[in-house]
């Protein structure tokens, strides 16, 4: 593990994971471990450091994720947007731990006064991205507990909105009524991708739709599979018609970022609107996005030979 010349941490509120990178890179070794963030001090959050790198070469390390937070190591405020990969790579935050080197990405925030929005750890996702697609013009959606619609023209970020569609499913499906009604989640089937075809075709209201699950299921005995997906597919398609209102652009190329789990349910509701997808798995996009802002950002200038 000599040839390794960059530590990157992508480190969440539950999970945090640890690579490191060679000098083109490649993940020579990844480690994973629980996060801590919210219940760690200063000396639990380096003694988790110290265990995901042990053995590892002393060389510069970049995070991003909720270990910029208030409750992280050290907080990283958020950017403003618009912004893009030179704004991001120039406002890194660096300490020093004993010898070595450790910066962390910030997040970034919307305020104008209408609306506020923040992001923490997608942005490195986007960065990701933007390092294969410089010029990138379209919309970006990553599919989540909070979803989030990205705007970007010719590579900067300009503007992002998040929906709470992955906790709304969850609060609805187990701790309302409904709970008695659907089955444990599963991938999209074909009554996931009827509903959706029928959404599209016929917009409206989801709240009389909602308890109609319910109904259905209490006088046709409704398979609650069945259920679960109908029920997916409201949330979802009302999810995409809010974005569609709130000025995001579905008429061209729309690029998906997330769980292969996930983003297959968008994928399908997107096509039954018409729209084509390309789909990237957003833990993929974590070590080019690190290893190309500590590039930007010089971090790892005298590593390489």
């Amino acid at each position: 593990m000599s040839n390794g010349v960059l530590i990157g941490l992508d480190w969440g509120t539950t999970n945090v994971r640890a690579a490191l990178l060679d000098a083109h890179g490649n993940a020579i070794d990844e480690r994973r471990g629980e996060s801590g963030v919210g219940q760690f001090n200063q000396k639990d959050f380096e003694r988790n450091f110290d265990a995901l790198t042990q053995d590892w070469p002393q060389v510069p390390a970049i995070a991003a994720g909720m270990v910029g937070s208030r409750q992280g190591w050290v907080e990283a405020e958020y950017l403003s947007v618009p912004c893009d990969t030179e704004v991001l790579s120039n406002s890194l935050i660096s300490f020093k731990y004993g010898e070595r080197d450790i910066t962390i990405v910030p997040g970034l925030k919307l305020e104008n006064g209408a609306r506020y929005d923040v992001m923490r750890g997608e942005e490195t996702q986007l960065a990701g991205f933007l390092a294969a697609h410089e010029n990138f013009t379209g919309t970006i959606i990553m599919p989540g507990t909070h979803s989030k619609w990205v705007t970007l023209k010719s590579g900067r970020i300009v503007d992002f909105q998040t929906y709470m569609t992955g906790e709304f499913f969850d609060a609805v499906s187990e701790h309302t009524i409904l709970r008695h009604s659907v089955s444990d989640q599963t991938g999209p089937d074909s009554f996931f991708a009827d509903k959706v075809k029928m959404l599209a075709a016929n917009s409206g209201s989801i709240e009389g739709e909602l308890f109609g699950l319910r109904a259905r299921h209490l006088l046709e005995e409704c398979d609650a599979g069945r259920l679960r997906q109908e029920l997916s597919a409201l949330l979802i398609m009302a999810e995409l018609r809010a974005g569609q209102t709130d000025g995001f652009d579905l008429n061209q190329h729309v690029v998906l970022v997330g769980t292969e789990t996930l983003t297959v349910f968008y994928e399908t509701a997107l096509k039954a609107m018409g729209c084509s997808t390309q789909n990237h798995r957003g833990t993929t996009l974590v070590w080019p996005a690190l290893f190309d802002l500590a590039a930007k950002a010089n971090l790892i200038e005298g590593q390489i030979a």
